[in-house]
């Protein structure tokens, strides 16, 4: 339950807090009901017999939205919305004879991993588009001052490590990686130890095509197998725009998304 707070500040801090949540909302009612229009209440998926937040008036109609919300939230319905009119006595077997309508909304927060690897002037212009897009978003450096022009954002950490490398091993496996690093030989580490372990979604690189034969060379030369090596996005992002952040920072997060879609 929460801790009694204004129902805005409840949503606010789910949010925050990066919980999916269902809000319902009693829309219209006819006759005798629990509650009147207008009424509204929160579930997260951790709710058993008690809403989160708020009220529909209890009983065997909150314990009906309680289910199809985390219906809603578990998959079972892929559907954001939902709109239901219920007769208590008939549908839910309530002595109140009246008609409730009730709107259910879902918000779920992003599966959507991203890991930028290099806090430099691409990921400047890179890391500002991605957070308009429903993901979550971690970028390492050793340089926290680069790390601090990064704009704040709950979907955004910033993770400063002297050895970016070490950052592998906590990525979700889902993660599409992105490495821009200030050093060629940083990106050989990281890559070296991201395909040893996994064989991610996406892996780009940024630099030119002769930076991409010698990483792949230097990786063939380390064991890694030609297979994963090939899957290797270097230069990262599609054929466009010009050779200047912003435009390289499109270019990525186009790719992104293409391969998400694919």
């Amino acid at each position: 339950m929460s801790q009694y707070l204004p129902h805005y500040q409840c949503i606010e801090q789910l949010i925050q807090q990066g919980t999916d949540f269902v809000s319902v909302i009693v829309v219209d009612i006819k006759g005798s009901a629990p509650q009147v229009a207008g009424a509204k209440m929160l579930v997260t998926a951790d709710c058993s017999n008690a809403p989160f937040d708020g009220t529909i008036g209890g009983g065997k109609l909150e314990l009906f939205a309680l289910k199809r919300a985390k219906e809603m939230l578990s998959g079972k319905t892929q559907a954001n919305t939902d709109n239901i009119t219920l007769n208590l006595q008939k549908d839910i077997a309530m002595t109140c004879g009246g008609v409730v309508q009730l709107f259910f909304e879902s918000t779920r927060h992003a599966n959507w991993n991203i890991a930028v690897f290099g806090a430099g002037h691409i990921a400047q212009a890179l890391i500002p588009i991605l957070l308009t897009l429903n993901c979550k978003l971690q970028c390492f450096d050793s340089r926290q001052e680069w790390l601090e022009k990064l704009p704040i954002s709950p979907a955004l950490k910033k993770i400063q490590l002297d050895d970016l490398s070490q950052a592998v091993e906590q990525l979700p496996k889902d993660s599409y990686v992105i490495s821009v690093t200030h050093g060629h030989s940083e990106d050989i580490k990281i890559c070296e130890k991201l395909l040893e372990d996994r064989t991610p979604p996406y892996l780009g690189i940024i630099g030119s095509k002769s930076k991409a034969v010698s990483i792949k060379k230097q990786l063939k030369a380390l064991g890694i197998e030609a297979q994963q090596i090939e899957q290797i996005h270097c230069p990262a992002g599609l054929a466009l725009g010009d050779n200047i952040p912003v435009e390289i920072a499109i270019s990525i997060a186009a790719q992104l998304i293409q391969l998400r879609t694919e």
